[in-house]
């Protein structure tokens, strides 16, 4: 209709400055906007090193504006609620792009899940998460599907963006392990020194005659085994700190999650959704006893 009569997009621009027309992303991202709401928000993002990158939505100024409001609070909640539930079905759900693809693993058996499309009367079109994991032994893994509804992603929003408690710690140990290994090292490093600044000396006693052969050898053996462990500890507690060192500190971890907020809320395709959570997770563990569904998130 907009097409037909005309109307431009607001943003919908080819390089050639010609008009591409209303697409459906256009129409959602308009009616997602809370500038319909009365809202205008400033400083959304900033230039930092050179670059431009978003500023966390808790950091934004939002203030109401002077302008005509087109929504009540409750139309915006009913529209982003819609929205929601038709982004499970949008075009690149039909290309097996959905906000969990790649991401979503059975607890059970450890193997990726995949995702059916359905309908029924009573949900209409909807898609489901399955394991379809078989054993060698011919065996299918028992792990129940969900189908993947509203509640379903309110809840795994609420768990990405409110860290479990036990992850923290474990952020934490992993981050005074590092800590804990680097001192070691050091203190290793300043061991090795010293025993090839001994080494040094027992080689100028030998060569002024300080000391006789015998002795020399008994004692260059004895450096030599110290020295070659230590450089074999070092070599092991170096391997230690590179991989500890690639994991999230605690800090790094809420950036991300303000960054994925961001995205999120932006986001209206579900392959748009999928690119904001792995901006963040690694990987949701799921596991379904009887109808609780527990989801586990590992982050990046």
């Amino acid at each position: 209709m907009a097409d037909d009569n005309k109307i431009p997009t607001p943003y919908n621009i080819k390089p050639d400055g010609k008009n591409k027309g209303w697409s459906n992303i256009t129409v959602q991202r308009l009616l997602a906007s809370e500038i319909h709401l009365g809202y205008i928000t400033y400083g959304k993002t900033r230039s930092k090193r050179g670059q431009v990158e978003l500023v966390p939505e808790e950091e934004r100024i939002k203030v109401m504006g002077t302008h005509e409001k087109l929504k009540t609070p409750e139309e915006h909640e009913a529209i982003m609620e819609r929205l929601l539930k038709n982004c499970m079905l949008n075009p690149n759900s039909r290309r097996n792009i959905f906000p969990l693809s790649g991401l979503l693993y059975c607890e059970k058996c450890g193997s990726r899940m995949r995702f059916r499309v359905g309908e029924n009367k009573k949900q209409g079109q909807h898609w489901s998460a399955l394991c379809y994991h078989q054993y060698k032994d011919g065996s299918k893994c028992e792990q129940r599907g969900k189908v993947m509804d509203a509640d379903f992603f309110n809840a795994l929003y609420d768990r990405i963006i409110h860290i479990d408690p036990n992850i923290l710690r474990e952020i934490e140990l992993h981050g005074s392990r590092y800590n804990d290994t680097q001192v070691i090292i050091e203190v290793k490093e300043q061991e090795l020194k010293k025993q090839k600044r001994a080494l040094d000396k027992l080689h100028e006693s030998y060569e002024e005659d300080m000391i006789t052969k015998q002795v020399f050898l008994e004692r260059k053996a004895i450096r030599s085994r110290q020295i070659q462990k230590l450089e074999e500890e070092l070599k092991d507690l170096r391997k230690v700190v590179v991989d500890e060192g690639n994991y999230p500190t605690v800090e790094q971890i809420y950036e991300r999650i303000g960054e994925f907020r961001e995205l999120w809320s932006a986001s209206v395709t579900s392959e748009e959704k999928n690119r904001a959570l792995k901006k963040l997770v690694e990987r949701i563990v799921y596991n379904r006893e009887g109808n609780r569904v527990e989801l586990t998130v590992c982050y990046k």
